[in-house]
């Protein structure tokens, strides 16, 4: 048999040439023609041989009495199946596609596999070979071999493909319909693989399993038998290792050479003469690249300077033949740690040679008698075919295998990598042993299980392709059967299909072993429906229900005059019974024969029946829970007919909608459901029965329907509950809610059944149970709500009044959330919104455990009444009860929501109001209707809240006395002073003092509503605690969080590149490796124009979705340590702390947001029409600010460190107390470039890397976030004479001129400078610069509003920490540390500084025109609060100079100091 095989590669070889190349469509002239060169059948169409086994198949074509057609696959022309070459596959298998290798054997196993799954067992499946050129296909069209040009080698990424993606159709196409640029190779399995024996299967996710092929080969390495006769110590290491062997092997083993470069380096006639080498100079540059042609060019093997060992004596080498990329060649490890002295000089990357290349090496080197060393397969025809010849090639012995060799073995998946180590390449000395046989294997993804047998898949279809797979094998002696029969084809045969497919026939006993068990298989129809019976009395059910439902219209039309149909209303019972009767229709339509056209109407039928009956119930037992709501217990319900037509179309239209888009895109139609039967057919197929039903290919329709009944049944079922006090005498209460309950019953069943049925693929049955529950919910509606109201007599009709709604006992609570007005104002509306609903749910938890009726709550207002709707003894006991659970949750949840809200959220406190008496209560109808409260008991809870204090709980008289008798003195205490009221005069009113007494504060104080106390008064300085600073800390954790996410999307979705400037851009700096700038000190790297990235549209399209992306734990741990240590750094200060800086970060943060939705041009989140133009608008409006994620941060961190280490003081003190501080820094903004300078350089430190590499990874980036935050910093020392005039100049050079009309589309030369002009620049260029000033100037003047931000907020916001500066100043003035007492000269001071700085920055923020709508903001708090400075100011300076002394206690006053001429004292310059 192995001289068959040698003979057979001569054969092949003698037929291509020499040149192991595509064997192409065979040509002819005439059909005899093919029949002698490819196979009988064989027919000459168009000057080529046609494949006979394309029309029918390898079994039809050659195997008497066979006649299936094989099954047609992607790899088939469209027409194929039309002309009846294949055919459609029964049992709808999904095509399996197998992978093939670029040798015979590979393409055997392949076709033997497709005659096995597409003729025997009906699967399509067709053949990967590495691109959509490449066809070796059992039943191509025409007689093609094409392996040999393939480079198609691997398996796991293909193998990942299929397990990816499932259906290989879809990224290879069908024949043509994929454009080879878009081609995705992808195989489901591989049918013969070198498997490693090493190789952990763990290691491979992408395969299911790897199975034995029943072959085994191996890879080892051979020279040739001649070379052996001349020198026997080749054949071992022991004779090849060693200095010793040297020479010898690099005078043995020399260089193979191409035939170009022999022609040209070599032949002294350049093969313008035959030679005994070359008979001619190549042809073509395919020859000239060959190391052998039969016939023409023998070979030649030379030696080079590689090989001289008197030139090289200890690094002369000779060649070694090594395999190409992707073999699992362990030679490397082998001759290197054995010490022989050979050489991989090959062109691949690790200097192998292809398949191709060694084939003809080999040859070359039979053909001149010389000495190679080759690694090869034994399966191979190189091995092959020297067999029993002097070039028979002859194993080198190794050192033998031992367990720890095959464990020290490389990573052969290492060799080719361009980066790989010594270690990779080389490996441990302890791997240098010799190889062995191996078994060749099949590898199955799990993508194969998936298609074929998994879970999705009912039994009767699951593919037999996995299992055949599994169990199909073939020995060493199959191979060469096969071999033999192709020689037999004589010296012009080479089509291998002939030999397999006769190999099958020779062997089909053997290949019906491999056929799964029950298959193939057939379908059948069944004429009958498995449960016959079941399905006859759901129709005579039916039947009879809907002839009840249409007596019962007769009936009710009959009696639409009694008393008991007046109150129902004839309107509404008529809806009940159509309804009734669609149902009905319904359940007939269920259990008669299937047809298509009622398959459609039942859904229609079924859901607007249930429409038309359970949408007016629903809407008749709200009505009456109203009423018992609202305590008319005594009222009769009378539906306003309109309203209830409305609701009833209204549901009617939504459902009829729905059921269209059912009926349009997934069309419920006859369907089958198929049963695995014990029968076959005389040709021996498992017969499957089919058995038809209704039904669409999705079953969430049927989900969507239960759901839409559920959500009509649940509440109206709960609703009816509540109704249950009405008197059934009144309304028929008990009777709908008995019917309701019914309804729900039957839905739980038939959803149950569904459920129960349908996955276990039953639904021929859930018809029948279908049909028979729809007929006994209408039964049960008949029963329970309408046949008694046909029975009742018919008395005369009494007319029905309604009773008022009036709730004698009752309390009622009014908290008020204080301090809020300020606080909102400084947030987005998004966070007071998300503030006060967490708020509102905790309080709705406590009253819902407490039996607190919730009546509304109006902005920062909570409304709670006890005794309403349902009366309760306890109702004041209740009440004060959920009061005292409010006011003690208040404070702890205000500090858990700190982190979340920011800074001065802890500060927020609860004032409560709690008042008795009777009330009027009801629910007004019309738009937004919802139940009130009105009279005098609500008025009062008012002005008892009104007239109360923080963080206490006032009470009314009444509500006092309730608590006495309910044995509660202990909790009522008077209040000393009475309360005077305009409305009411003067009350006496009490204090709730449970669990508080020992915090109220006894002293007489009068409170008003909207007084400064607490948290409103200013004086609370509790910024700096412990748990504070924590939570200030994640609460700016959160923010940065978010800005590093943004960076990270944008980074990953496409880098922006900086805009061009030219040589002359004040930008270009030249930094350290850190990316800061070469300057002595921070002041001096200030510039007029920092340039941002121009927007990038591909990267604004390519951005990442924020919510989808993650911050390494690493970077987020970095950051929560960089920020704690920043915080650690910020000194005690009343002003200049921790919490000053966090709110500054709140503020930057805010104004960005602001930026941000500029004139409404945000993108909505999720919505991506136009996005990248509205993103290029907002860009161009915006100066390119809100494009760059960077600048946003720098901003932000700009603000977190601006006051680090802030010693308490101005500058001008400061340089006074530290001398060598301020010679490091000139004597300018001294605190401000120390603060830059200790927080940037942490940043820097090496336990931030990670931080600063996600921040900005590159040099670039780093030098634009410093210059980003330089400028950003400086811009806070507002008392820099110097500073603020360059700054107020470059914003008259940038915005002077600018009309901001045109701002996103031109710009006018008037607001160019003279240098910009001057530059020689193109116009674009100046733009852009002019842009980036702009942007430069914007930056810089927000983060001096956010620094001075509370003086253009809420006045109380304003006022807080106005007192906290001043009580900074005081400090100072009184630790000597300041010359004069910031109370002289304070009132003045900040009128001076809200009209020289607050109030122009304002107009400068609102003329930028980046803030849109809201630009005014600042300048109307900033104004307000100038004029409520000018009214209160001094009386305000008295109190905080009073409570500053009893701090800090009053040294003897120093000189006072003369305010200057604007009015502008020291204190206001240290901010």
């Amino acid at each position: 048999m192995l001289r068959s095989l040698s003979l057979l590669v001569i054969l092949w070889i003698s037929q291509w040439g020499g040149t192991p190349a595509s064997a192409t469509s065979v040509p002819c002239t005439v059909s005899e023609e093919c029949e002698a060169a490819v196979q009988v059948g064989s027919r000459c169409v168009g000057g080529m041989c046609t494949n006979p086994f394309y029309n029918g198949g390898c079994l039809k074509t050659m195997l008497p009495g066979w006649n299936r057609t094989r099954i047609c696959s992607s790899q088939d022309p469209l027409e194929a199946e039309e002309l009846g070459y294949c055919r459609h596959s029964p049992m709808d298998y999904m095509e399996v596609r197998m992978g093939s290798g670029s040798w015979e054997s590979s393409v055997m196993n392949n076709w033997l596999l497709q005659i096995l799954l597409s003729e025997m067992l009906d699967v399509p499946v067709s053949v990967e070979f590495g691109g959509p050129d490449v066809d070796v296909n059992l039943y191509q069209k025409e007689a093609k071999f094409d392996f040999f040009r393939t480079k198609f080698d691997r398996y796991r990424k293909e193998l990942g493909v299929a397990t990816r993606v499932k259906d290989c159709r879809t990224v290879t196409g069908t024949e043509g319909t994929i454009e080879p640029e878009n081609y995705e190779a992808c195989y489901h399995f591989h049918p013969e693989v070198w498997w490693k024996s090493t190789k952990n299967q763990s290691a491979v996710p992408e395969l299911e399993s790897v199975v034995d092929l029943g072959v085994l080969s191996e890879l080892a390495i051979f020279v040739p038998k001649f070379a052996v006769e001349r020198d026997p110590t080749l054949m071992t290491y022991i004779g090849l290792g060693g200095q010793e062997n040297r020479r010898k092997l690099a005078d043995t083993f020399r260089s193979p050479t191409r035939w170009g470069e022999y022609c040209s380096e070599v032949s002294p006639t350049n093969c313008t003469r035959p030679d005994p080498i070359a008979e001619r100079a190549p042809s073509d540059e395919k020859e000239e690249m060959s190391f052998f042609v039969d016939g023409f060019f023998n070979g030649h093997f030379r030696k080079t300077e590689n090989h001289d060992c008197d030139l090289n004596n200890s690094t002369c080498t000779g060649d070694f033949i090594n395999a190409k990329c992707g073999w699992a060649s362990y030679a490397k490890q082998q001759l290197y740690h054995n010490d022989i002295a050979l050489e991989m000089r090959g062109p691949q990357a690790n200097g192998g040679y292809s398949y191709k290349e060694q084939f003809q090496i080999y040859r070359a080197a039979n053909a001149t008698k010389s000495a190679v060393m080759i690694l090869v397969y034994t399966t191979d025809p190189p091995y092959e075919e020297f067999l029993g010849s002097d070039a028979e090639m002859t194993r080198v012995m190794f050192p033998p295998p031992t367990q720890e060799c095959l464990d020290s073995r490389i990573d052969t998946s290492d060799a080719c990598e361009v980066n790989a180590t010594f270690f990779e390449l080389f490996g441990a000395p302890e791997g240098a042993c010799d190889t062995y046989p191996q078994p060749l294997k099949k590898l199955l993804s799990n993508g194969f299980r998936e298609i074929t047998i998994g879970d999705g898949i009912s039994n009767e279809f699951k593919s037999p392709a996995y299992d055949a797979v599994s169990l199909y094998q073939i020995t060493e002696l199959g191979y060469g059967e096969i071999f033999d029969q192709w020689l037999q084809r004589g010296p012009t045969g080479y089509d291998l299909r002939e030999a397999t497919c006769q190999w099958v026939i020779d062997h089909f006993d053997l290949f019906e072993t491999f056929v799964p068990d029950s298959h193939p298989r057939t379908i059948l129809e069944s004429s009958e429906s498995k449960t016959v019976g079941l399905v006859h009395a759901a129709l005579g059910i039916a039947i009879v229900v809907a002839l009840l439902v249409l007596v019962s219209l007769v009936v009710a039309f009959i009696k639409r005059k009694t008393k008991v149909i007046y109150y129902v209303q004839k309107e509404f019972l008529n809806l009940l019974l159509v309804g009734m009767f669609l149902v009905a229709t319904g359940a007939i339509l269920m259990a008669a024969p299937v047809v298509n056209w009622t398959c459609v109407v039942i859904p229609w039928a079924t859901n607007l029946g249930y429409v038309l009956q359970l949408v007016p119930f629903y809407v008749r037992i709200s009505a009456i829970s109203d009423l018992a709501t609202s305590g008319k217990q005594m009222q009769r319900v009378k539906l306003d007919l309109k309203y209830l037509y409305i609701k009833v179309a209204a549901v009617a239209f939504l459902v009829a909608a729905f059921v269209l888009v059912w009926t349009l895109v997934d069309t419920p139609e006859k369907t089958y459901e198929y049963e695995m039967s014990g029968d076959t057919t005389a040709e021996g197929e498992t017969i499957i029965r089919a058995y038809d039903y209704c039904g669409s290919e999705q079953e969430h329709w049927m989900y969507m329907v239960f759901a839409w009944r559920a959500l009509i049944l649940v509440p109206s079922c709960m609703t009816a509950v509540l109704a249950s006090r009405v008197k059934e005498d009144m309304n028929d209460t008990r009777a709908m809610s008995a019917t309701l309950c019914a309804n729900f019953f039957f839905l739980l069943l038939q959803t149950i059944f569904f459920l129960i049925l349908h996955p276990s693929e039953s639904d021929s049955d859930l018809m029948g149970y279908s049909s028979i529950f729809l007929s006994a919910d209408t039964i049960a509606s008949l029963a329970i709500y309408v046949l008694p109201k046909f029975l009742d007599s018919g008395e005369e009709l009494e007319e029905d009044e309604p009773l008022p709604d009036v709730f004698v006992n009752t309390t009622i609570a009014l908290i008020e959330v204080q301090g809020f007005t300020a606080w909102s104002s400084v947030r987005e509306p998004v966070q007071v919104f998300k503030f006060l609903e967490q708020l509102y749910e905790h309080f709705d938890n406590i009253a819902a455990k407490k039996g607190v009726y919730k009546v509304e709550t109006v902005g920062e207002c909570y409304v709670a009444a006890t005794g309403i709707p349902t009366s309760q003894s306890d109702h004041c006991l209740i009440m004060a009860s959920f009061c005292i659970d409010c006011m003690r949750k208040m404070p702890k949840l205000v500090k858990t929501m700190e982190v979340q809200f920011g800074p001065d959220t802890s500060d927020l406190t609860l004032q409560i109001g709690i008042a008795t008496g009777p009330v009027t209560g009801g629910f007004l109808k019309g738009r937004g209707a919802r139940f009130q409260l009105f009279g005098d008991t609500r008025s009062t809870v008012s002005l008892i809240q009104k007239h109360g204090m923080n963080n206490r709980i006032h009470l009314s008289q009444g509500a006092a006395e309730l608590l006495v008798k309910a044995n509660k003195r202990s909790w009522v205490m008077e209040r000393e002073e009475r309360v005077h009221t305009l409305e009411k005069g003067e009350m006496k009113t009490y204090w709730l003092v449970k669990g508080f007494r020992h915090e109220y504060d006894l002293q007489d104080r009068h409170s008003c509503h909207g007084s400064v106390v607490g948290s409103e008064e200013g004086g609370n300085d509790e910024f700096a605690t412990l748990d504070s600073e924590e939570r200030w800390v994640e609460f700016n954790l959160e923010i940065f969080k978010g800005l590093l996410k943004q960076i990270i999307a944008r980074r990953e979705g496409g880098n922006i590149q900086l805009g061009s400037m030219t040589s002359k851009s004040p930008t270009q700096l030249e930094m350290s490796r850190h990316g800061s700038i070469a300057a002595e000190m921070p002041l001096e790297e200030v510039k007029e124009i920092i340039e941002l990235p121009q927007f990038d549209k591909r990267a604004a399209k390519r951005q990442l979705d924020i919510d989808k992306v993650e911050v390494p734990d690493l970077v987020v741990q970095q950051l929560r340590d960089y920020i704690s240590l920043v915080a650690s750094l910020y000194n005690d200060n009343p002003f200049h702390n921790f919490a000053h800086a966090s709110y500054v970060v709140m503020a930057v943060t805010k104004y960005m947001n602001r930026i941000i939705a500029a004139n409404g041009m945000a993108l909505e989140k999720g919505e991506d029409r136009n996005r990248s133009s509205v993103q290029a608008a907002i860009h161009s409006h915006t100066y390119g600010i809100t494009s760059d994620p960077l600048t946003q941060f720098a901003c932000v961190f700009s603000a977190l460190i601006h006051d680090v280490d802030h010693p308490g003081v101005p500058n001008s003190q400061l340089i006074e107390e530290d001398r060598q501080v301020a010679e490091r820094y000139k004597n300018r903004s001294v605190a401000e470039q120390k603060s830059l300078d200790v927080s940037y350089g942490l940043l820097l430190e090496d336990r931030f890397a990670a931080l600063l590499s996600t921040i900005c990874p590159t040099q670039q980036s780093r030098r634009r976030f410093r210059q980003l935050v330089v400028n950003s910093v400086m811009a806070t020392d507002l008392g820099d004479q110097q500073l603020k005039e360059l700054r107020n100049a470059r914003w008259e050079r940038a915005f002077a001129n600018d009309d901001t009309s045109v701002r996103t589309s031109t710009y006018s030369t008037e607001s160019w400078s003279n240098s910009d002009l001057e530059s020689g620049q193109a116009p674009h260029d100046i733009r852009n610069i002019q842009i980036n000033r702009k942007a430069t100037i914007v930056i810089e003047h927000l983060i001096q509003a956010a620094d001075v931000a509370h003086m253009s907020q809420h006045w109380h916001i304003y006022r807080k920490w106005n007192e906290a500066l001043f009580k900074e100043t005081y400090k100072a003035w009184r630790e000597g540390r300041a010359s004069k007492n910031p109370a002289d000269g304070w009132f003045k001071g900040e009128i001076g500084f809200f009209d020289f700085y607050i109030i122009p920055l304002s107009r400068k923020l609102r003329d930028c025109g980046v803030f849109g709508p809201t630009s005014d903001e600042n300048l109307n708090y900033a104004t307000n609060n100038r004029n409520m400075w000018m009214q209160e100011g001094e009386e305000l300076v008295k109190g905080m100079l009073q409570r500053a002394e009893a701090e800090y206690p009053a040294p003897e006053m120093c000189p006072e100091d003369e305010v200057d001429e604007m009015g502008v004292s020291a204190r206001n310059i240290s901010v």
